[in-house]
C-alpha cells in the first residue's frame, strides 16, 4: 500500500486489516512481559479463572490491532506519532486461535491550528472474532500534509 497523507483521509472511510490469530505461545509470552496475570500466563490455572481458560491480555489486543493497521502501509512516510488513545473498551475475551479481524473507521480529520505542515486524524479501531466485537478504541494521530509538487 502507498503512504497516505492527511488530505487522503475522509470521515466515514473504513479500512480493513488482514486477519491474524494468536497462539497460546503468543499470548503467554506477551503476558509474561507485560501483563503477568495467571489467566494470561498459565493455561492450566486459567481454567479455574472467571474466563474458564487462557485469554489474551487486552493490551495485547490493542497492540495487535494497531500493528495490523500499520502494516497496511498508509503511515510509512506520513506519521508523526500521536498524542492519545481513548475510549478503550474490552468487550469479550480473545482466546488462542481466534481469528481477529480489525476494521478502522476515520472519525475526524482536521488541520492543525498551530502547525501548518500537519493535520490530526482520529481513528476508531474495532477488532472482531466471528463478527463479535472484542475490543474497540480510538487513536489520535498526527499526519504530515502531502508534500508540494
Amino acid at each position: 500500500m502507498t503512504t497516505r497523507y492527511f488530505e487522503d483521509f475522509e470521515v466515514g472511510e473504513l479500512m480493513e486489516t488482514a486477519p491474524v490469530a494468536l497462539s497460546t505461545d503468543d499470548i503467554v509470552e506477551f503476558a509474561k512481559l507485560y501483563d503477568p496475570q495467571t489467566f494470561h500466563t498459565d493455561p492450566e490455572a486459567a481454567k479455574s479463572s472467571p474466563y474458564g481458560g487462557l485469554i489474551a491480555s487486552g493490551l495485547q489486543t490493542i497492540a495487535v490491532a494497531f500493528g495490523q493497521f500499520i502494516r497496511l502501509g498508509y503511515f510509512v512516510k506520513s506519521s508523526l506519532g500521536g498524542p492519545a488513545t481513548d475510549d478503550v473498551d474490552w468487550l469479550a475475551p480473545v482466546r488462542p486461535g481466534d481469528e481477529l479481524n480489525t476494521v478502522v473507521e476515520v472519525l475526524e480529520v482536521r488541520p492543525s491550528k498551530s502547525k501548518p505542515d500537519r493535520g490530526i486524524v482520529r481513528l476508531q479501531f474495532t477488532m472482531k472474532v466471528d463478527d463479535i466485537p472484542v475490543v474497540r478504541f480510538i487513536s489520535t494521530t498526527f499526519l504530515r500534509r502531502r508534500p508540494a509538487g
